[in-house]
C-alpha cells in the first residue's frame, strides 16, 4: 500500500514539473488557457452555482427539504428509492449540474438527513450536467443542434435513471428513511445557531467550495492546453475524445471543431457530457471528501451512465436517420 502511495506521489510530482515547464516554454498558450478556465468559472459556475449553494446550505440546516417533499415521499420512495431529503439532493443536483449533486449528497449525509447507503446510492446517479449546460453549451454553442434538445434530455436522464436501477439492490435496499432512525441519534444533533450565524456559515461554506472548483477548472484548462498538441500527434482522431475525458468543456469544443460526421459528433458529445471527465471527478472527490464518502460509487455510476448514453444516442440516430 505504501509503495502505491509513493508511486502516485512520484507521478504527481512529474506531472507538476512537466506542467511548470510547459508554462515557462509556452506562456502565451498557458495564459490563454488559464483565462478561458477563469472565464468559464466566473461567467458560468459562479453565478449559477453560488446562490444555490448558499440557499441549499440554509435549507439543509433548517430541515426544510423534508417538509416540502414529504407529501410526495411515497412516490419518490417507490420511483427512486429515496427519502424526501435524498430526493431534494437529487432534484437540485439535476437542476444545478456538476458537482452540485455530489455536494448536496455529502452535506445531507454530514447533517444526518440521509443514511450512508443512501448517500452512496445517490452518488451513482445524482451528479449530472445541468439542463442549461446541455441545451445552451453542448447542443447550441458546440454542436449547433438545438432541435434535438428535448430528445437529448430524454436520452441523458433515461440513461441516468437506468444506471440507478443497476445499483439499487446494492445500496438503496439497505437504506432506510431518516424518519425511521433511532431517537438516540437525533439527540446528538447540536442545536441550530442564530439566523445571522447560520447565514454567515452558509455563505462562507459556499464560497469555499466554489473557489476550490474554480481552481480545478483553471488547472485542468492549462493541462488540456499542454496536452492538446501531444495528443493530436500521438492519438490522431482519438484526441478530441481524450481531451473530453480530461476536461469536458475543452473536449466538447474540440469535438465540435473536428471534421467528423454530425452523427459521430453528437454521440461522442453526449457520452462525454454524461461521463463528466477527470476534472469533474476531481471536483466530486473534493466535495465528498469532508463526508468521507467513497468515490467508487460515483465512478461506477458515471461509467455505466456514459455507456448507456452512447447506446441510447446511437439508437436515437438510427430512429431519425441522422445525417
Amino acid at each position: 500500500m505504501l509503495s502505491k502511495v509513493c508511486k502516485a506521489k512520484n507521478f504527481l510530482f512529474l506531472g507538476v514539473v512537466a506542467l511548470l515547464v510547459y508554462m515557462f516554454l509556452e506562456p502565451q498558450k498557458a495564459l490563454l488557457a488559464s483565462r478561458q478556465g477563469l472565464l468559464l468559472w466566473f461567467q458560468t459556475l459562479l453565478p449559477t452555482l453560488l446562490p444555490f449553494m448558499i440557499l441549499s446550505n440554509l435549507v439543509i440546516h433548517l430541515n426544510v427539504a423534508e417538509k416540502l417533499l414529504a407529501p410526495l415521499g411515497p412516490f419518490f420512495r417507490k420511483f427512486l428509492c429515496l427519502s424526501p431529503a435524498g430526493t431534494y439532493g437529487f432534484l437540485l443536483g439535476l437542476l444545478c449540474g456538476y458537482p452540485m449533486g455530489a455536494k448536496l449528497t455529502a452535506d445531507l449525509y454530514i447533517k444526518r438527513r440521509i443514511s450512508r447507503p443512501e448517500a452512496m446510492y445517490l452518488l451513482t446517479f445524482s451528479n449530472n450536467p445541468s439542463p442549461v449546460f446541455l441545451s445552451a453549451y453542448v447542443l447550441l454553442q458546440c454542436l449547433r443542434m438545438p432541435q434535438y434538445t428535448i430528445a437529448s434530455f430524454a436520452i441523458l436522464y433515461a440513461a441516468d435513471y437506468a444506471a440507478s436501477l443497476a445499483f439499487r439492490n446494492r445500496y438503496a435496499k439497505n437504506s432506510q428513511p431518516q424518519s425511521a432512525a433511532p431517537k438516540a441519534k437525533r439527540k446528538e444533533i447540536p442545536p441550530l445557531p442564530s439566523a445571522g450565524k447560520l447565514l454567515d456559515i452558509s455563505i462562507m461554506n459556499a464560497f469555499e467550495t466554489i473557489t476550490r472548483l474554480g481552481g480545478f477548472i483553471i488547472l485542468f484548462s492549462v493541462l488540456s492546453s499542454a496536452l492538446e498538441g501531444f495528443l493530436f500527434s500521438v492519438a490522431g482522431n482519438a484526441a478530441p475524445c481524450l481531451l473530453g475525458i480530461l476536461e469536458i468543456s475543452t473536449g466538447l469544443q474540440t469535438v465540435a471543431a473536428a471534421s467528423w460526421r454530425p452523427a459521430a459528433k453528437y454521440v461522442l458529445s453526449m457520452g462525454l457530457t454524461s461521463l463528466g471527465g477527470l476534472c469533474i471527478l476531481a471536483q466530486t472527490n473534493t466535495v465528498i471528501g469532508q463526508a468521507r464518502l467513497p468515490l467508487r460509487p460515483y465512478l461506477e455510476g458515471k461509467l455505466l451512465s456514459g455507456a448507456l448514453t452512447v447506446a441510447f444516442s446511437l439508437l436515437f440516430i438510427q430512429i431519425i436517420q441522422f445525417v
